[in-house]
């Protein structure tokens, strides 16, 4: 037995668990145990612990990666999304599964609320869930908005009417002036005063602008002397339309304050509703009313027209009262009956007109919601549109909830009717998944922007803005900015651009350095602007955005920014200098300067930032002079929650 032993321990180890594995295999069971157990018996307390757990998994074994690939899909298909990512932690195999299903993904982003039309059909969709829970969740605990203020040109009061559209802001203020932003670089690029109280404004930039005056009046502005990067400030205009002016028509007029405003340059008309209880209809282009809609059942408070750009269906009005919402429709191309009707006018201008609005005379009154269907019932501001549905709230005043009611766009049919467990002072903005309203504050005199998922009626993000005082019965001192997101969520990435932050004193300095770099060349040319007489264009003395109370002053600086910055040094020149020393305003030769007047700007003070997509900009009662925007927070800002 000696020998035996001997000639078994000087085999390899290798050989050794072959002899052993045979003698095993080719026993019986009894002989088996018999033959192991005290093998197991004199081992050592370690290998009886490692023995053990090697025998548990073993005996336990994986039943979910033994599945068929279908029936796991079939299993996985009624987890939510999140369960899904927590079980992809078990183990390397599980991830590799439940990550390799796009079509679960695909799924689960939809239920989240992601905007799949607008993504290709080959991305990573487990990636794109990831970021769109990441966007949500930032919205939900408040780090997904940042809070600033704008300081305006010649302002000194409150703004009272606001309108956005493509990347620029226009305002005015109490002082009945006239503000335009381009929020790309955050500088003004055109200032006027206008003669008369402005109610309400629609504007499209290097376009035109139209104001609704209290007095009952309309006037259309022209805009194309705007330009990406300079300012051009007007301190008086003409106030009789011509080419000489701004001012090109003016659109009389209402029997009472004019509350609401819309139009199409392709149609070229203009729809307006006041405290008159009538909706009018304009020709933007010479100012004559085409046709009247008298009789309203109460004050006309908002206007959307919808126009037909293929001119092969309808033009659409949808317009609120206190009472009712109502769809006012007409074909839009009329070309057939003009050129069949023998007593039209030969005047070739008058029937292109007619073609591009339509025929008016066919106006029809076609759909109709009722607002306040009960006694108690009070008129809640805000009427919004998407590309499929309307929206509005109905409350009643002794209930402590509101209702948001979704109706068709085409057919006025309800629906989704969401209760909200608070009360709602707007209705900011309507998207094809998500609403933004504007509730009652926790603080007296504040206010709360509130998302609301309008298929699942869960509220998906706040954020605290300070309280706006309204101007006219829907509000026209507040206006949303870009409302992509409100269609369905693409993933948190605003901002791919790589910022410089200034959030410690080495990053602060090079962003110092960087802004006088950029600023070189204009100081330059202000300090020999008497030999000249030509300087680039102004900017303000004071910071674009001044951060609210309370809020990081880290502000980053975009690389973009900076060489949106050295475009603007060499390709404007806007602004020459008097007798004493004075900026004033220049303008080309259509366009020469009412007056001349002192301009507070500089570019050496100017902090430049490229911000993210803007949010909501509010005139705010207790700031004057300044607007109220809130953005979506830059990708840098947003880094440490992602790592978090």
């Amino acid at each position: 037995m000696e020998d035996l032993l001997q000639q078994i321990q000087a085999l390899d180890l290798s050989d050794q668990q072959t002899l052993l594995s045979s003698l095993v295999t080719s026993s019986s069971p009894d002989a088996q145990l018999s033959l192991l157990l005290p093998s197991i018996t004199a081992a050592s307390s370690y290998v009886k612990w490692r023995l053990v757990t090697l025998f548990a998994g073993q005996d336990t074994p994986d039943l979910f990666t033994l599945l068929p690939p279908e029936l796991q899909v079939s299993i996985l298909v009624y987890i939510d999304g999140i369960s899904l990512l927590e079980a992809s932690q078990v183990s390397k195999e599980w991830n590799r599964v439940i990550k390799s299903q796009s079509q679960i993904w695909f799924k689960k982003c939809k239920e989240l609320g992601v905007n799949v039309e607008k993504i290709n059909s080959d991305c990573d969709w487990h990636q794109i869930y990831v970021s769109s829970l990441r966007q949500q969740l930032c919205m939900k605990n408040g780090t997904a908005f940042t809070e600033r203020f704008m300081q305006l040109q010649n302002c000194k009061k409150a703004v009272k009417a606001v309108d956005y559209q493509h990347g620029f802001l226009c305002t005015v203020s109490e002082e009945d002036y006239v503000n335009i932003w381009q929020l790309e670089l955050n500088i003004p690029v055109l200032a006027f005063p206008v003669q008369r109280a402005v109610s309400c404004i629609k504007f499209k930039p290097k376009s035109f602008l139209v104001c609704g005056h209290f007095v009952g009046i309309l006037t259309s502005w022209d805009l194309s002397v705007m330009t990406d990067h300079s300012c051009i400030v007007y301190d008086s205009l003409n106030d009789t339309p011509g080419e000489n002016t701004l001012l090109k028509c003016k659109f009389k007029m209402h029997a009472g304050p004019v509350f609401s405003c819309d139009f199409s340059k392709e149609l070229d008309l203009v729809v307006s509703g006041g405290a008159d209880e009538c909706i009018k209809l304009w020709c933007l282009s010479s100012g004559l009313i085409v046709k009247s809609l008298p009789n309203q059942d109460h004050w006309v408070l908002r206007v959307i027209l919808l126009p037909d750009l293929t001119y092969e269906l309808e033009h659409v009005i949808i317009c609120m009262t206190r009472d009712n919402v109502n769809k006012i429709c007409w074909p839009s191309n009329c070309a057939n009956e003009l050129n069949n009707d023998k007593s039209a006018t030969d005047d070739k201008e008058n029937i292109v007109r007619a073609n591009q609005m339509g025929d008016l005379n066919k106006i029809i009154f076609q759909s109709r919601i009722q607002r306040n269907e009960g006694n108690n019932n009070f008129f809640t501001p805000g009427l919004q549109q998407s590309t499929k549905f309307v929206g509005l709230i109905k409350q009643d005043i002794d209930e402590k909830h509101a209702n948001l009611c979704i109706y068709d766009i085409q057919t006025f049919q309800i629906i989704h009717n969401i209760t909200l467990k608070f009360k709602v002072k707007k209705l900011l903005a309507l998207g094809n998944r998500f609403a933004l309203l504007l509730t009652i504050g926790n603080v007296l005199y504040s206010s709360t922007l509130v998302a609301v998922d309008i298929v699942t009626g869960e509220t998906v993000g706040t954020h605290p803005v300070p309280h706006s005082k309204m101007t006219t019965p829907d509000g026209a001192q507040l206006v949303v900015g870009d409302t992509d997101w409100l269609d369905g969520l693409r993933g948190y990435v605003p901002d791919d651009t790589p910022c410089m932050s200034s959030s410690n004193s080495g990053n602060e300095l090079a962003n110092k350095n960087q802004n006088l770099a950029c600023s070189a060349p204009l100081k330059e040319k202000l300090e020999n602007c008497n030999d000249s007489g030509v300087v680039t264009s102004p900017i303000n003395n004071d910071n674009r955005f001044d951060n609210a109370e309370g809020v990081d002053h880290n502000i980053p600086c975009c690389s973009s920014s900076v060489r949106g910055f050295q475009d603007l040094d060499t390709r404007i020149k806007e602004i020459h200098l008097d007798n004493n020393n004075f900026n004033t305003v220049t303008y080309s030769s259509d366009f020469p300067p009412a007056s001349r007047s002192k301009s507070n700007f500089s570019h050496g003070k100017m902090r430049l930032e490229r911000p993210s997509h803007l949010v909501l900009a509010a005139g705010v009662q207790c700031e004057p002079g300044r607007l109220f925007t809130l953005w979506w927070s830059n990708y840098k800002i947003m880094s440490k929650y992602k790592e978090e």
